[in-house]
């Protein structure tokens, strides 16, 4: 079996990544720490498997994010109406491509630790498995992982709700596969996600290094994260 990774992203451009930063961030401070977290994730990503996919958007996104992102990876544009239809059409791409078990994260979670990602890989590739989920506080996902690909694990979803997750659980259950449930985590999504993201990285040391870019965001702008939400 051969694992492949892949890193859901929009690209860093102002106006169209973390828009629910702004305000109280600028559309360009909001792309910026964008642009820190797809570096984050994906280094971190890397650590567990070299094969890693960038599944981009927009359609120019790539030219974006090419000359800051390691070498060697893999490039995908993102197609599909829907984060749902997204989600299929990339992972059934990873698969022509000979890639199983295929691990997919958000670009949302900068200090996610990459042991959750192994323990992922393990579960699928051992066959204990057919489906991962790691569940986050707001109710969707920070890591959907696969097997195999199955279109129907990701119909009639309310993406980006707080009913993804108990939907897609809902799914994994009426097909009757089996599923393995990391711990709770958080992306972040708001101001008061970035804050607690802020506070991490100001309290715990390891989450320093498995974010430095990120990191060194929040040092740069603390006196903006201080405010009330």
């Amino acid at each position: 079996m051969t694992p492949v990774i892949i890193v859901m992203v929009k690209a860093p451009l102002p106006g169209f990544a973390k828009t629910r930063l702004t305000p109280p961030l600028t559309e360009s401070d909001a792309a910026a720490l964008s642009l820190c977290f797809v570096q984050d994730v994906v280094t971190s990503a890397l650590t567990v498997s070299p094969n890693l996919i960038v599944a981009f958007t927009p359609a120019d996104g790539r030219s974006v994010l090419e000359p800051v992102l390691p070498k060697n990876l893999l490039w995908l544009e993102q197609k599909g109406a829907h984060l749902g239809e997204r989600l299929d059409s990339t992972t059934n791409h990873a698969h022509d491509l000979g890639f199983s078990p295929i691990i997919v994260l958000g670009a949302d979670s900068p200090t996610l630790p990459p042991s959750l990602i192994e323990n992922a890989l393990h579960v699928l590739t051992s066959g204990a498995a057919e489906i991962v989920l790691g569940p986050t506080t707001d109710g969707g996902y920070y890591l959907i992982g696969f097997r195999n690909p199955d279109s129907a694990v990701l119909r009639n979803v309310t993406w980006s709700s707080p009913l993804t997750f108990e939907q897609t659980v809902r799914n994994i259950k009426q097909l009757g596969l089996r599923r393995f449930t990391l711990p709770l985590s958080y992306d972040v999504d708001t101001f008061a996600d970035l804050k607690f993201l802020a506070n991490e990285l100001r309290t715990d040391p390891d989450a320093q290094s498995r974010a430095p870019q990120t990191y060194r965001w929040v040092l740069d702008h603390a006196s903006l994260l201080n405010k009330t939400d």
